[in-house]
């Protein structure tokens, strides 16, 4: 597509009207690397957020390597499959049990998607869009932003409303991080589609939490969703407050990034455990200094 905008100053063609192809080209999650924009999806945010110095290991120093995905991974890719087949092949009716795979998670989830059938109707059970990779040009950030979001639904009072499905158990701590990401997608969408996404929808077929969802139930602001013997659905209006606090994050993060600022959360418990660079940063914990030249 040919324009008449001036060309980007790193890039040096139009951003604005580039073909996803040719942001993907022309764009990087490596701020370090020459004659590219910064590119930023949700895991990478996310990903920085929980501890630079992990990002700096995945996307600078060994970003042409991929890492297996774990066992954690392999399933929840699983589970979002089985949801987004089920959704392909549901036909209106209300028995939604025997599209989705055998297994007791996804009886879990087949259960909190037949409640949210009965509340919200079949007019706005089916969502308008599943699993769909976007990738735009953020003027503003000067950024390309890439998101593939789990579910994009329709609520009856003509807004959207963003799904985001989660394995493993539940706890206040994965409520917020989840409510973040929601945020990032919401920005994602009222962009790109100029439409306003009002609501989060959590889908979290593992949870055990008796506690939490106790509380969750009875907090008025939120609908809430349980299996019979695990999980939850939950949706709630968005928090203008949680904007609020997303916008100063993720401009704190594009500012950090930029600068080139690696400095790592050590954790005592949680890096030995979940950290495949954990040796680098025990190192400068006992009082040597972390240094990337000789790597």
């Amino acid at each position: 597509m040919s324009c008449n905008c001036p060309p980007h100053p790193v890039t040096n063609i139009c951003m604005i009207h580039a073909t996803p192809e040719v942001l993907s080209l022309h764009s990087s999650y490596d701020p370090t690397e020459e004659g590219k924009v910064l590119r930023v999806s949700k895991s990478s945010f996310m990903n920085y957020e929980y501890c630079p110095r992990q990002y700096y290991w995945d996307k600078v120093i060994l970003k042409d390597m991929r890492m297996p995905p774990s066992e954690a991974m392999t399933r929840g890719t699983f589970v979002h499959d089985a949801l987004e087949d089920f959704y392909d092949a549901w036909d209106g009716q209300h028995n939604l049990k025997p599209l989705f795979p055998e297994g007791e998670v996804c009886e879990t989830l087949a259960e909190l998607e037949e409640e949210r059938l009965k509340a919200w109707g079949i007019k706005y059970f089916a969502p308008v869009e599943v699993e769909e990779k976007r990738i735009y040009y953020h003027e503003k950030y000067d950024i390309v932003l890439v998101g593939k979001i789990d579910g994009v639904l329709r609520h009856e009072d003509g807004t959207l409303a963003i799904l985001e499905l989660k394995t493993g158990n539940s706890n206040e701590s994965k409520i917020t991080k989840t409510r973040k990401e929601l945020c990032f997608y919401r920005m994602v969408i009222n962009d790109m589609d100029d439409e306003l996404a009002t609501r989060f929808v959590y889908v979290m077929p593992d949870a055990t939490n008796e506690k939490l969802l106790n509380k969750l139930q009875a907090q008025k602001s939120k609908t809430v969703w349980i299996g019979k013997d695990a999980g939850l659905t939950m949706v709630e209006k968005v928090n203008k407050r949680s904007v609020t606090s997303f916008e100063k994050a993720f401009e704190s993060f594009l500012v950090r990034i930029r600068n080139h600022e690696w400095g790592m959360n050590w954790d005592d418990w949680r890096c030995p455990v979940w950290c495949a660079y954990v040796m680098s940063c025990e190192e400068e914990v006992s009082g040597v200094v972390f240094d990337e030249s000789s790597l």
